[in-house]
């Protein structure tokens, strides 16, 4: 089995953060280019660090080479990402469809209502009153042409950057591809500049919290993506079975369960965000429908804080809920939704380092 210690990609949320670091340095606006020119970048960092443990399992395993183990690995990404999209995909367009529809019913209503009262039909007699209603007319039509425009300048820019993003992800995948394939010399490379342009006390440094961060954000990320499918599944099933076993009528059971899984990345505040908009969908259907989302939702929240987190993340965090809390709300305003989501596991990081060098201080001291 292959050594492991120079794996090259570990260092990858360090870097991250070093990069988020110098955006918020530079905020000003003096280096937006960079940032944009980078997207790519940063895509195929994310695409290298998630894969390439997989890759080296895959690689060692089977004992195939490391392109065709990069090509397996791709080939079981797609074909999860399929089976999602056929299990999960019709089931929230569904809901989607639903919501939009109920909310174009609702738009066209008031227009009609708006155009009615407008036209004052009972004063078209009088010859003001018909110069009344073409002035009335050509408003009407104004408007329409200006909504067809704002629609179709919303719409190509969409498509746009649809194609954009779309471009950047297959970039991001030769560039993910040819880095993974390089890893074994890349990381020896790693090590070895590290140690050679730095001082034997601070290379031990620098590498200890390049090893402590990739273990916390790799434990973190993967612990909450699983309870994050949990937690999507539970409040979806709830709503199913309140809506057997009551007289309820919960509407878009799957899209609710979709975004409150999603928000549960950021800890113990994020389904609680996610439950505005889920709250809003079921006022479609009344109160006593959004009332019963709200309870499901707090429910499941506390069921994934007492019994799922826990099981599945551990206590490799070591933070209190206050500085939990704290991290996310200060890492959301430094560096948005990003910010939220690693602001933990490097929280955890720093508290580690510091308990180490008390701890040090401590003994020295003695």
């Amino acid at each position: 089995m292959k050594d492991d210690r120079f794996n090259p990609y570990k260092y990858i949320p360090f870097i991250i953060l070093m990069f988020l670091l110098a955006k918020f340095i530079f905020s000003d606006g003096t280096l937006p280019w960079l940032f944009n020119s980078l997207k790519s970048f940063f895509i195929a960092c994310i695409i290298i660090y998630l894969l390439n443990p997989l890759v080296n399992r895959i690689q060692n395993k089977f004992k195939l080479k490391r392109s065709a183990s990069i090509l397996l690995c791709y080939a079981i990404i797609f074909a999860l990402l399929a089976l999602a999209i056929v299990l999960i995909v019709p089931s929230v367009r569904n809901s989607v469809n639903a919501l939009i529809s109920t909310l174009k019913s609702e738009s066209i209503t008031e227009i009609a209502n708006d155009s009615i009262n407008k036209l004052k039909l009972d004063t078209l007699l009088s010859k003001d009153a018909e110069m009344d209603l073409l002035n009335k007319l050509e408003d009407i039509i104004s408007n329409l042409v200006s909504y067809a425009l704002q629609f179709s300048g919303v719409l190509f820019n969409s498509v746009t950057k649809t194609i954009s993003s779309i471009a950047m992800l297959f970039i991001a995948l030769f560039m993910s591809f040819y880095a993974l394939q390089d890893s074994d010399t890349l990381g020896r490379k790693t090590e070895s500049y590290i140690t050679t342009f730095f001082s034997k006390s601070s290379s031990k440094r620098m590498l200890k919290v390049m090893n402590l961060t990739d273990r916390a954000v790799k434990d973190f990320l993967i612990g909450k993506i699983i309870t994050c499918i949990i937690l999507g599944f539970i409040t979806s099933i709830s709503i199913l079975i309140v809506n057997l076993v009551s007289p309820l009528n919960i509407p878009y059971a799957p899209l609710i369960g979709l975004i409150i899984g999603i928000t549960n990345l950021i800890p113990y505040i994020g389904p609680f965000i996610g439950a505005i908009p889920c709250i809003i969908f079921a006022l479609f259907a009344g109160v006593a429908e959004a009332l019963g989302v709200f309870i499901i939702i707090l429910v499941a929240q506390q069921i994934d804080n007492i019994f799922v987190s826990p099981k599945i993340l551990g206590n490799y965090v070591g933070l209190k809920p206050f500085w939990i809390v704290a991290c996310v709300t200060i890492g959301g305003g430094l560096f948005g939704a990003m910010g939220m989501v690693l602001s933990v596991p490097f929280a955890a990081v720093i508290q580690t380092l510091i308990t180490d060098a008390y701890d040090k201080a401590r003994a020295n001291n003695k």
